[in-house]
């Protein structure tokens, strides 16, 4: 689909505790910029740790936007708010503890222009493994889609995505309750419900995975918590009553099978205030989407629909 032309590509990452590894991974993106029409901007959720310098040891002052913000008000509001900012026709999603190759952002802007409206999942090698955008499980609701995976993504991945500016900004971008981990499948099923599909982009970028909350046994139980909580938001949102009725006796049985995990990560406690706040929450988060719902039909669909 071409509802919009390719008139230039916005990188926006949001920054937590990223002083660091913004450090090693920056000037990898500058080198891949080059003179391409590209521009940065950067939504600082901890301001304190010297990113603000490293951006501007790296970067023209014309060529960025830096958006500091010590409230932290998450990785969902950090990239609306950012979008929000951006004047090119699309934006890049990535993630600070990312590398780029020298011909990363060449290649992602000659896919976009090939295909100015349909969103791109740009590969991620972490862990081991090699992910592109994001799939469908029974057990977790949703995870990062193996790159060998024979369906095409359900969306990108928040790590490393590329949408129009005019459709994220339509679809009104990351639901920003979640705060952070199932924003993008969030936005993924309901981008699928309205028939948008996701393009897979042939190009894998190393990725640290998980630097923010690294070491820190508090952010682990805080992620934790968010993870079960918003499993139970995201289908709330965005499944069809009848989906939903089947879904649900299926989450039950998976959320007791992560507790066991959580357990033997000394995880139990967050995952189970996660889980009651999501049993709570999930009326009101229901009610904030109006848009079409992930049904049987999109199931189907996803489940049956090989890449081309």
């Amino acid at each position: 689909m071409n509802e919009t032309g390719f008139t230039g590509l916005t990188v926006v990452t949001v920054l937590y505790r990223s002083g660091d590894m913004l450090t090693e991974t920056l000037p990898t993106w500058t080198r891949s910029a080059g003179g391409l029409p590209v521009r940065f901007i950067f939504a600082d959720n901890w301001p304190e740790d010297g990113c603000e310098k490293v951006i501007a040891g790296c970067l023209a002052d014309d060529r960025y936007v830096y958006l500091p913000d010590s409230s932290n008000p998450g990785f969902a509001a950090g990239c609306n708010r950012a979008v929000a900012a951006a004047t090119t026709s699309h934006v890049l999603l990535l993630n600070p503890d990312v590398w780029l190759p020298d011909d990363a952002l060449a290649r992602i802007c000659a896919a976009v222009a090939e295909e100015p409206g349909t969103p791109v999942a740009v590969g991620l090698a972490m862990h081991g493994g090699e992910y592109v955008g994001i799939d469908v499980n029974p057990i977790s609701l949703f995870i990062d889609r193996s790159a060998t995976a024979s369906r095409a993504p359900l969306g990108p991945s928040g790590g490393a995505a590329v949408f129009s500016t005019a459709l994220y900004r339509r679809f009104g971008g990351f639901y920003e309750h979640l705060f952070a981990w199932g924003e993008d499948a969030d936005l993924a099923f309901r981008l699928y419900a309205s028939g948008l599909r996701t393009r897979g982009l042939d190009l894998v970028l190393p990725h640290a995975g998980g630097h923010s909350v690294e070491g820190d046994d508090k952010l682990q139980g805080f992620r934790a918590f968010l993870l079960a909580r918003n499993r139970l938001l995201v289908a709330a949102r965005t499944f069809t009553w009848p989906l939903m009725l089947v879904a649900l006796p299926i989450l039950a049985l998976a959320h007791v099978a992560l507790a066991a995990r959580r357990v033997r990560q000394g995880l139990l406690r967050p995952f189970l205030r996660g889980v009651g706040r999501g049993l709570a929450e999930a009326p009101a988060a229901r009610r904030q989407w109006k848009g079409k719902r992930f049904g049987f039909a999109s199931l189907f669909s996803y489940l049956t629909v090989r890449r081309a």
